[in-house]
């Protein structure tokens, strides 16, 4: 009698826990940027170093391969994921440049734009943090990817938890003020 009295206890303490929705947790983040935008800012600054290394200056480069000179990249992972502000990943940039034009551009000279969900570019602030504008624009970030500024509200939901959201960004000459866009 005792034994199935407890066994009945814990069964029903198992199916209660078993009803506690899973906590989010933050997923690895794959931020791509455009760096053409910076171009016009390069060549105030340091000349046509930028314009050396396109496919009009290097007849043998292609496209996809200058395509690539103009894109950053990076993985963030989980931990870092929630730390990770704007006036950072700027300094990424800003190291990246150096280490492929071998010339530096401050990272206050540079801002970052990103389209929210209705298609809007936002200038984003060197104080924001990432996540905050994930959770902010892109609430699903955890759980599934959008189909692009075309589809929205398309979301294909990860398969798994290994799968990173997909942030695409641009790269610009800062702004006097970043409330105004061009």
């Amino acid at each position: 009698m005792w034994q199935n009295r407890n066994q009945q206890r814990r069964s029903q303490y198992r199916d209660s826990w078993h009803d506690v929705p899973p906590v989010r947790r933050p997923r690895k983040l794959l931020i791509i940027v455009n760096l053409e935008a910076v171009r016009p800012l390069m060549t105030k600054v340091h000349g046509d170093i930028m314009d050396s290394t396109t496919c009009d200056a290097l007849p043998s480069l292609g496209r996809m391969e200058e395509l690539a000179l103009f894109t950053y990249h990076v993985l963030i992972h989980t931990y870092h994921v929630e730390t990770l502000t704007v006036n950072n990943l700027l300094y990424y940039i800003s190291q990246h440049i150096l280490y492929t034009w071998d010339r530096h551009l401050e990272p206050t000279s540079m801002d970052l734009r990103w389209q929210d969900q209705t298609g809007d570019t936002v200038a984003l602030r060197n104080e924001d943090r990432l996540i905050d504008l994930l959770n902010e624009f892109r609430p699903h970030w955890t759980t599934g990817q959008e189909f692009g500024i075309l589809f929205p509200n398309n979301i294909r939901l990860f398969t798994s938890q290994n799968q990173p959201h997909i942030m695409r960004l641009s790269c610009h000459d800062a702004l006097p003020n970043r409330n105004m866009l061009p």
